[in-house]
């Protein structure tokens, strides 16, 4: 169990991350109306080299995504698989690693702009573990990166709360407090 300072110091170290990737946020600026593909740009510019986004089906047991640094590009690559929603988020949490200062899989010189998903697999870069894993540290920073990014376009993987005409919320009402007396 942690003590009551770890939860402190857990606490501060939170909002100093936050601080910290809001001014970054702040500085790159994140669109609205969102787009990612600016979104994209607007980080590749801030670190002078391109971002290539690189949809692949990933096998079982493999991240949802990885960032790779080349020499001279970064690639992200991510489950072609998933829904729009999830892959952007899975791209947008391989920024916060970029934005971090985090270590990108040094895939070697192979890589180009046109890379292909075989050539990714053959070279083993889908799996981060051989390149240096992160740890469950630098995991969380750039998940909190992720959400801080999605809050500030606005996005969110919820519906927008919708308001009940009378009568409906009404019927919602009575239901709440019947369910109340059966707790």
């Amino acid at each position: 169990m942690r003590s009551v300072l770890d939860r402190v110091r857990a606490c501060r170290d939170y909002r100093r991350l936050r601080a910290r990737v809001r001014a970054l946020l702040a500085e790159i600026g994140v669109p609205r109306p969102w787009d990612l593909a600016e979104f994209c740009d607007r980080v590749a510019a801030h670190r002078g080299r391109p971002i290539h986004l690189v949809p692949a089906p990933l096998p079982p047991g493999a991240p949802d995504g990885a960032w790779l640094a080349g020499p001279t590009v970064d690639v992200i690559v991510y489950d072609r698989d998933s829904p729009a929603l999830r892959a952007e988020h899975i791209v947008c949490h391989e920024l916060g690693h970029m934005l971090l200062g985090h270590q990108g899989a040094r895939p070697g010189p192979e890589l180009t702009p046109d890379v292909s998903p075989d050539l990714l697999r053959r070279m083993g870069v889908l799996h981060r573990g051989a390149y240096g894993s992160y740890n469950s540290r630098c995991e969380q920073e750039a998940e909190v990166a992720a959400s801080l990014i999605w809050k500030l376009a606005g996005r969110s993987l919820l519906a927008p709360r919708r308001a009940l005409a009378p009568a409906d919320a009404a019927v919602v009402d009575r239901f709440g407090e019947a369910m109340e007396r059966f707790r």
